[in-house]
């Protein structure tokens, strides 16, 4: 075998060792999963268990641009409930060795693993890199959102000074976000900042909405009907992507609050102003077409308002399942207008 051809492989296999190591996992899942089912009559994880791991995965992917870092996280956090389990097993009396039940036990537990290692990596070492990018017609897409939330929640209805004065805020900040998605106006740092606090605010409020409402709902996870349990797997892939954004966005928020450090003013003023640049730096400097704009108010406004009229699924389902696709949509809507011109 020549040199050249053995530096391509060794290229090739590094370029993709991640891939590899995400295959052999997965086959390695895949034969403890048909020897469990075929054992205990069931499936080491279920459906929405998966599902909610696969939301996770697939934003940190779309925005992190690389699939490193969930691969990466998902054998570290495997690799550390087989080490448990083996030293479980170890310090246990009266206990044989079973490689088998120490491999079922380790995927049962491996989510909850993964889930803290992802969290604690995305908050101490990947910060920036999880922040997506902001966009004028994402701040206009969030707006449409909230104001959907807030009719639909019947807070309208409410005689409350403090309702009044959040639907107040509510509305200023979303005609805002409509006023810049409109015009051309130059984005100064000021205006940056402000929609990505707006912006923030109204992802992390929806990802502890859609939190709640699974504890408020009482979700039925065993079920045998196909639509059914799509729905709620598809409601535990939602899921995994709000919690990528609670995370992100709780970070991007809690800095601002005060804390003991504003007796020491230097340092909580460095703070701030390291924050306020991380909001600055992460909203883009390009202005959306108000093609893509109008696109984005015809579209999400519809969607809403079906939901709203026949009541066809909760409201965290369709917000969220609407911040997923509609991206790809516009992609496509795009793609065809300029195809006609």
């Amino acid at each position: 075998m020549s040199s050249k051809l053995k530096n391509e492989l060794t290229s090739t296999f590094s370029k993709y060792l991640y891939l590899f190591s995400f295959l052999f996992f997965l086959i390695l899942y895949a034969i403890c999963d048909f020897n469990f089912y075929e054992t205990d009559g069931i499936h080491l994880l279920p459906l929405h268990i998966l599902a909610l791991i696969a939301g996770i995965i697939f934003e940190s992917k779309r925005i992190t641009k690389t699939w490193k870092t969930a691969v990466l996280i998902s054998i570290i956090s495997f690799i550390a409930t087989f080490s448990l389990g083996l030293y479980l097993y170890h310090i246990s009396p009266n206990t044989k060795f079973d490689l088998t039940q120490i491999l079922n036990l380790s995927i049962l537990a491996w989510p909850i693993v993964f889930f803290i290692l992802y969290v604690t990596f995305s908050l101490i070492f990947n910060r920036r890199r999880i922040a997506p990018q902001l966009t004028e017609g994402i701040t206009l897409m969030l707006s449409i959102s909230m104001i959907y939330w807030v009719v639909d929640t019947g807070l309208v209805r409410f005689d409350n000074i403090i309702l009044r004065t959040f639907i107040i805020i509510v509305i200023s900040l979303s005609l805002f976000s409509f006023y810049n998605a409109f015009s051309k106006v130059y984005l100064s740092d000021t205006k940056k900042l402000i929609l990505s606090i707006w912006s923030s605010i109204i992802m992390m409020f929806f990802a502890i909405d859609n939190l709640s409402g699974f504890f408020h709902s009482g979700n039925i996870v065993s079920t045998n009907e196909l639509i059914q349990g799509t729905y709620i797997a598809i409601q535990y892939f939602l899921l995994g992507i709000s919690s990528i954004y609670m995370i992100q966005n709780f970070m991007m928020l809690i800095g601002f609050l005060p804390s003991w450090k504003i007796f020491f003013f230097i340092e909580y003023s460095d703070t701030i102003s390291e924050l306020k640049n991380q909001h600055i730096d992460r909203y883009s400097d390009t202005q959306v077409s108000k093609s893509d704009s109008k696109f984005c108010i015809l579209f999400v406004s519809t969607i809403f308002f079906l939901n709203y009229c026949f009541d066809i699924v909760s409201r965290q389902f369709i917000i969220w399942l609407t911040f997923v696709t509609f991206p790809f949509l516009l992609m496509t809507y795009n793609h065809f207008l300029n195809k006609k011109k």
